[in-house]
C-alpha cells in the first residue's frame, strides 16, 4: 500500500519555524524518518491537479486554470470537462487495484469499480471541493459519522470579519474531519492507494495567512485577535491529523506526502491586466481610470462581496461556475479582439485571437509574433502606482515546456508579478499609457501561492530512488503511484521516486 497525503500550498517559513518550536511533531517525525525532496515548481499553478490526475504535463493535458480557455469553442470551459477520462484512479481502478481518494481538488467525477472517491467530506466549496462522491452512497453513509459537511467559500474581493472567522472555524475542524474519514473508510475497505488532500492548509493560506493586513468589513479587536493566530491553529490541527492517518496505516505502508508549491504574500494584479492591456492594444491620450473593461472585474468591484455570495450560494454550484465563466468573455466583438486575458488568481494571462486557431481568429500567424512584441513592450512601461516594480518577468509557455498536443490550449503570454505584496495596491501607472487604478479591492486574499514545492518519501516495502538528472517534478509521484501499486507507466513521462524488488 501506498498513502499519499497533499498538504497542498503550506508557508514552509511557517511550518519551519514551527518545527523547531515542536509544535509539529507528526510532520517532524516524517521528515526524520523519510527522504525529503525538492520539487520543481509547476510552469502554472493551475495545472497542478491535472497534472497529477494525469501524470502528465501541462503541454500534453493543456489544463492550467478552473477556467480553461478552449479555441475550438471560442469560450472558457471548466477544468473537470477538459481533463482526458483516463485519470490515474482509472488507470488504477482498470488493473483491478482498490483506490481510497478524500477530497482530491477539482476531480472530474468518475465511475470506479474497485475503489471510492468521497469529495467534500472535510468542507465543500463549489471551486475545490464540490459534493460527490462514487459510489454515490459512500458520501451520505460518512455524513453519519461526521455529520453535516460545512460550505467553506472563497469570494473574490473585499471580505468581512465575520466570513474569515467563519472560515476559520471550518478549517480548523477540516483536518480532523478529514483524519475521521479515513479512519472510517480504511476500517470497511483495504486499499492498494490511499489519496487524501489536506485543502484546509490551502485555502487557509490565501485566507488567513496575514488577516490584519486585509481591510476586512465589520472589523473588530475581539475579531482580530482571533484571527491572528488562526494559520498556526489550522497548521497544527493539520499535523494532529496527520498523526492520526500514519498510525492507521499497516505497518508497510509507503507514504508520501507533499506539497505542489508553497505559500506567500498575495501579489496577484490580474484584476488590472484587462484595462493595461487595453490601453496597449487601442492607445489614446494619458487617461487615469479606473480597471475593468471585462464584465467579471467590474462586477467583482461594483456589486458587494456578501451580495455575490448569496447569489452564487442560491444557485446550483456548476451552473454558478458556469455563469463565472460566461461572464470571462461576454460582451466581447470577436472581429475587433487582437487579444484578450483569461482570468487568473495568479500570474497574468493573455491570449491571442489567431485565425485558425481560435474560432473567430482575425489575427495572422505573421502578425502574431509582432502583437506579442508590442503587448510585452507595452506591458514592461507599467509599475506600481508608488513606483515599484509590478512585472518581474513575461514568459512564453513553449520556452519553458516540453513538446505536448496541447500546447496550443495555453496561453501565449504569462505575466509574472512582482514579489511586492499586492493587498492594499492603489494600481498601476505608466508614462506611454497612463494610470490603472484599482476597482474595488483585488482578490481579497493576504496569501498566494509561490514556489516552494516538496515531498517527504517514507519507504517501507519500496526503496527510495532518487533521480539525480533533473529535480524531480509532479509527474513523477504519479509514477511513483503506479510503481507502488505494481501497474505499468511506460507511456507516462515520470519516473518513480521509489523502487521495488
Amino acid at each position: 500500500m501506498i498513502a499519499i497525503i497533499s498538504l497542498e500550498a503550506p508557508s514552509r517559513p511557517l511550518m519551519e519555524q514551527l518545527i523547531r518550536d515542536n509544535r509539529l511533531p507528526n510532520f517532524a517525525s516524517l521528515q526524520q524518518k523519510g527522504e525529503v525532496v525538492e520539487l520543481a515548481p509547476p510552469f502554472l499553478d493551475g495545472a497542478v491537479y491535472a497534472t497529477l490526475y494525469t501524470g502528465q504535463h501541462l503541454s500534453e493535458h493543456g489544463v492550467y486554470s478552473l477556467f480553461t480557455w478552449s479555441a475550438p469553442e471560442q469560450k472558457l470551459r471548466l477544468s473537470h470537462e477538459l481533463i482526458p477520462d483516463d485519470t490515474l484512479f482509472r488507470r488504477l481502478d482498470r488493473a483491478g487495484k482498490r483506490v481510497v481518494a478524500i477530497d482530491p481538488p477539482e476531480h472530474p467525477l468518475q465511475e470506479l469499480t474497485n475503489g471510492i472517491v468521497v469529495s467534500g467530506c472535510q468542507f465543500r466549496s463549489r471551486v475545490h471541493l464540490a459534493k460527490w462522491s462514487r459510489p454515490s452512497g459512500a458520501n451520505g453513509e460518512l455524513l453519519k459519522h461526521l455529520g453535516k459537511t460545512p460550505r467553506g467559500e472563497e469570494t473574490f474581493g473585499q471580505p468581512s470579519q465575520r466570513h474569515l472567522l467563519h472560515l476559520r472555524k471550518i478549517l480548523i475542524q477540516a483536518p480532523g474531519r478529514l483524519a475521521s474519514a479515513v479512519e472510517r473508510l480504511l476500517e470497511e475497505k483495504k486499499a492498494d492507494v490511499l489519496w487524501v488532500g489536506m485543502a484546509a492548509v490551502h485555502l487557509a493560506g490565501h485566507q488567513l495567512r496575514d488577516p490584519a493586513s486585509v481591510d476586512a468589513i465589520g472589523q473588530s479587536t475581539a475579531g482580530a485577535s482571533l484571527l491572528e493566530d488562526s494559520l498556526i491553529e489550522v497548521y497544527l490541527a493539520a499535523d494532529a491529523a496527520l498523526g492520526r492517518i500514519t498510525r492507521i496505516l499497516p505497518d508497510n505502508a509507503d507514504i508520501l506526502v507533499f506539497w505542489a508549491k508553497g505559500m506567500g504574500p498575495e501579489t496577484c494584479r490580474a484584476d488590472l491586466l484587462p484595462e493595461m492591456l487595453e490601453r496597449i492594444l487601442n492607445p489614446r491620450p494619458i487617461v487615469h481610470t479606473s480597471s475593468g473593461n471585462d464584465i467579471l472585474t467590474r462586477l467583482r468591484a461594483i456589486v458587494p462581496t456578501s451580495l455575490r455570495s448569496k447569489v452564487a450560494d442560491a444557485l446550483p454550484d456548476s451552473l454558478s461556475l458556469q455563469l463565472t465563466a460566461r461572464l470571462g468573455t461576454i460582451g466581447k466583438d470577436w472581429k475587433t479582439v487582437r487579444a484578450f486575458t483569461l482570468p487568473s488568481d495568479g500570474p497574468g494571462l493573455v491570449r491571442l485571437n489567431i485565425r485558425g486557431r481560435e474560432r473567430n481568429g482575425i489575427v495572422t500567424e505573421s502578425e502574431a509574433t509582432v502583437l506579442r512584441d508590442e503587448i510585452t513592450e507595452g506591458l514592461r512601461t507599467f509599475c506600481d502606482i508608488d513606483g515599484k516594480e509590478c512585472i518581474a518577468d513575461i514568459e512564453r509557455p513553449g520556452d519553458h515546456l516540453p513538446p505536448g498536443h496541447k500546447m496550443d490550449r495555453l496561453p501565449d503570454l504569462v505575466i509574472r508579478w512582482s514579489n511586492q505584496s499586492s493587498t492594499n495596491l492603489r494600481g498601476v501607472i505608466s508614462p506611454k499609457y497612463g494610470t490603472v487604478l484599482r476597482g474595488g479591492a483585488g482578490s481579497g486574499r493576504s496569501g498566494n501561492h509561490i514556489p516552494g514545492g516538496g515531498a517527504i518519501i517514507v519507504p517501507r516495502s519500496g526503496t527510495y530512488r532518487p533521480i539525480n538528472n533533473r529535480t524531480p517534478n509532479l509527474v513523477d509521484l504519479s509514477a511513483t503511484v503506479c510503481a507502488a501499486a505494481g501497474i505499468p507507466y511506460e507511456d507516462l513521462p515520470g519516473r518513480s521516486l521509489l523502487a521495488y524488488d
